[in-house]
């Protein structure tokens, strides 16, 4: 009797042991994984719509099986911060300006004259073109996945005087100018021909205002319309630097996602940052023409002019960037044109 009762109760306890793991296999199997993705763009700008449009293909694609939480405009702290906390894996994923600390290199593409103009900028940050590999690499050390990067325009420079010899490089502007207070934008700046300064960019709008400096370089034709159509009146279209942010994610939490959903996650982030170029030369295009239309005189300059910008600025600014950015890494963008 005792025998077949012990053997019922381990029956039991098989059938309770089989219907728990069948459930549990049926809950991790529909698991939701959730992303967490960081930006620092505010709702209004056109990189907060491309993560709008990722999340939506993200959970499309994968049946919600993978959802996305979007916190915009710097919500979570600035883009230094953003990127620690991707390192560390407490963010999961982000769209920022990655900062240059833990490599001085991640910030090559802010270099002057990366690129001449768009044409030139798609062969440059293009997947399989030489920078986006590198970046990859890099990133990786550092235990981050590198999707792509994301264009945001061409940065001139908006002055409240016109500019002296605009067209060559090298030849004294006649004004002082403020600049960030990066090498790879104050190189590009003086070999242009300008004196700078490197204000900070709350400080700008006075002391154009005040005559503390006469012009500014640092933002595309959005930024000098939304943020300086009241006090410049000239706009000169140099090219000298290229406004670029970057898709990043934490390499574990990357890989923690099945393969097939995997893959949905990178080509939803890569096809969104390529896709970024085009609408860049769009928005520049409109935001040049909103210039116009405040009053403000836009001076574009002719594609060989740009390409003397571009070759004079290159060959004197880069060699003073080598030290950070290593020639290996300006050899090999050199040979993306």
């Amino acid at each position: 009797m005792k025998k077949i009762f012990a053997l019922i109760l381990s029956l039991c306890a098989v059938f309770a042991l089989t219907a728990c793991n069948g459930d549990g296999g049926k809950e991790a199997k529909n698991e939701t994984i959730t992303i967490k993705l960081a930006t620092q763009h505010p709702i209004e700008h056109m990189a907060h719509k491309a993560a709008e449009r990722v999340k939506a293909r993200i959970e499309k694609e994968t049946e919600g099986r993978v959802q996305v939480k979007i916190y915009p405009a710097n919500q979570l702290g600035d883009a230094s911060q953003i990127y620690e906390e991707i390192i560390r894996g407490s963010i999961d994923a982000a769209h920022i300006t990655v900062p240059d600390q833990f490599d001085s290199r991640l910030g090559a593409g802010f270099l002057p004259y990366i690129a001449r103009d768009y044409d030139q900028i798609r062969e440059v940050f293009a997947s399989d073109a030489y920078l986006p590999q590198a970046m990859g690499k890099m990133h990786d050390k550092l235990g981050v996945k590198f999707f792509s990067y994301f264009g945001e325009g061409f940065i001139g420079a908006g002055s409240v005087e016109p500019l002296e010899n605009y067209t060559q490089p090298g030849t004294e502007k006649g004004m002082m100018i403020r600049v960030p207070g990066l090498d790879v934008f104050k190189f590009g700046a003086e070999e242009l021909g300008f004196r700078t300064s490197s204000l900070p960019y709350a400080d700008t709008y006075s002391a154009l205002q005040t005559g503390v400096v006469k012009g500014w370089i640092g933002g595309p034709p959005n930024l000098n319309y939304l943020g300086f159509r009241d006090v410049i009146k000239y706009y000169y279209q140099y090219n000298v630097n290229f406004e670029s942010t970057q898709y990043v994610m934490n390499k574990k939490k990357f890989d923690s996602i099945p393969e097939a959903d995997r893959k949905v996650v990178e080509a939803a982030f890569t096809d969104e940052g390529q896709q970024s170029f085009l609408m860049a030369e769009s928005e520049d295009q409109m935001y040049r023409k909103k210039l116009e239309e405040a009053g403000i005189k836009v001076t574009m300059l002719t594609t060989q002019e740009l390409e003397d910008c571009a070759k004079y600025v290159r060959d004197h600014a880069w060699p003073r960037l080598e030290k950070n950015l290593t020639p290996e890494l300006l050899n090999g963008i050199k040979a993306s044109y």
